[in-house]
């Protein structure tokens, strides 16, 4: 991808609930989860190479007309169930369930075939096909959809969503919601909305999390690896310890990656800054509805999250970790583990170097069938930061795919890192597996 995506929007609608939502629902109060969420949204992309739409070019436009109305109609449907998604925010403290709809943009692509794309993916190069992300939060639709339909009769279906009321689980409870709808088949997904009010109930004057970068000057940069299902059982192997001797393919991964960035980091300040180097921190969300006693609902709505923090170089013995694989994995299973119980950890952000770490790892994500086969590829998309670490599973859901967002700087010497290119490939083409 040498040259950015155009595409032409053709069609813009609003779609809305297909049946009213009902007074005493008018209302969605925000969890304390939902309200310490950062206003900030969220865009996924769907890959379509197979597909049914008509190849032929006089039956082609009559194809995307059908499958596009099959979308927008169950689409309604699922927003009748996912009420609140079709509403708008007030305040910081509910959502207007007002039925004014989400955004439904139909496009072409005029200068690229799905598989020039899908050969030498890159997710900053893909953000055209996805709907521009608001900067009014308040008066923005919560969720935008954008079908892009190819020369090539390949489509990609983009979503852009807003986190402050949807963490991944819930998106893809609706992904496979709507998914089941266009389909015909039965819907197994049924939202539950009590985290307010049984778990996580608001509260007034609370400020809005954000995410800062310290060196804004510095240029921040996000590139694909991918860690094969081949790959997977040797990268376990050399992080067990006594201390987890099963260790997850998520732990595994995140380790070595994380490793990685730190050595980067750190060779980056040596030359760039002198001195000693700050202490590194890895931020990350943990699912908490299983975890949480008595669990919340497997499609509990909204954010219901824990954090866990792990830490390198930190000044107190009690958190210092050695950044061996096998240790840094123990000290991530010991920090899930423990944000489970709500314990927090005092840090300083101005006084280290903040890495996020974000697993939709065993997301039905490739599940979502539309009536054109399970998606080809599927990819968070956007430019930036915060620095960190992002991981889905590849298509046979056994491998991992990594984006990894640095400072370019550290990015280059990641690129070169000998012990993380032993298992991870650099941005493979995503056909070669398909």
């Amino acid at each position: 991808m040498e040259k950015d995506i155009e595409v032409e929007i053709v069609a813009r609608e609003t779609i809305k609930p297909s049946s009213p939502t009902p007074h005493h629902l008018r209302t969605h109060k925000l969890s304390f989860r939902d309200q310490v969420s950062p206003f900030r949204y969220v865009s996924v992309a769907f890959f379509y190479v197979a597909n049914t739409i008509a190849a032929k070019t006089d039956e082609k436009y009559e194809g995307m007309v059908i499958f596009s109305q099959r979308l927008k109609v169950s689409l309604s449907e699922t927003l009748t169930h996912f009420y609140p998604l079709a509403g708008r925010l007030r305040d910081n403290l509910l959502v207007n369930c007002n039925d004014e709809g989400v955004d439904f943009l139909e496009a072409r692509v005029i200068n690229y075939s799905l598989s020039d794309i899908l050969e030498r993916p890159k997710t900053e190069g893909i953000g055209p096909l996805c709907p521009i992300k608001p900067i009014d939060y308040y008066k923005a639709p919560l969720l935008l959809v954008q079908v892009n339909f190819f020369r090539c009769s390949g489509v990609v279906i983009s979503l852009t969503i807003s986190h402050k009321i949807a963490d991944g689980v819930t998106f893809a409870a609706f992904m496979k919601a709507w998914s089941d709808m266009a389909l015909g088949s039965p819907c197994t997904v049924v939202p539950d909305f009590s985290a307010a009010s049984s778990r996580f109930p608001p509260r007034e004057n609370i400020p809005i999390g954000s995410y800062t970068i310290n060196e804004t000057s510095q240029k921040i940069v996000r590139n694909r690896f991918v860690v094969d299902a081949s790959k997977i059982a040797d990268l376990k192997a050399k992080v067990a310890s006594a201390n987890v001797p099963q260790p997850t393919r998520v732990e595994a991964v995140t380790a070595l990656v994380w490793k990685c960035a730190v050595a980067a980091s750190k060779s980056r300040s040596r030359s760039r800054f002198g001195g000693s180097p700050r202490p590194y921190a890895l931020m990350g969300a943990v699912n908490m509805r299983s975890r949480l006693v008595p669990p919340l609902p497997k499609y509990c709505f909204g954010n219901v999250t824990g954090m866990f923090w792990a830490m390198l170089d930190k000044d107190d013995h009690e958190s210092q970790a050695t950044d061996d694989l096998p240790s840094l994995v123990y000290q991530l299973r010991k920090r899930i583990e423990e944000s489970s119980k709500g314990n927090k950890m005092g840090l300083n952000g101005d006084d280290m170097e903040l890495y996020s770490q974000t697993s939709w790892c065993g997301f039905p994500i490739y599940q979502v069938d539309f009536g054109l086969g399970k998606p080809t590829w599927v990819s968070i998309v956007g430019k930036g930061g915060p620095i960190g670490i992002v991981l889905m599973d590849t298509r046979d859901g056994e491998g991992v795919e990594i984006l990894l967002i640095l400072f370019e700087e550290a990015m280059a010497l990641c690129e070169a890192d000998q012990e993380l290119l032993a298992f991870a490939s650099p941005n493979p083409s995503v056909l070669s597996k398909n």
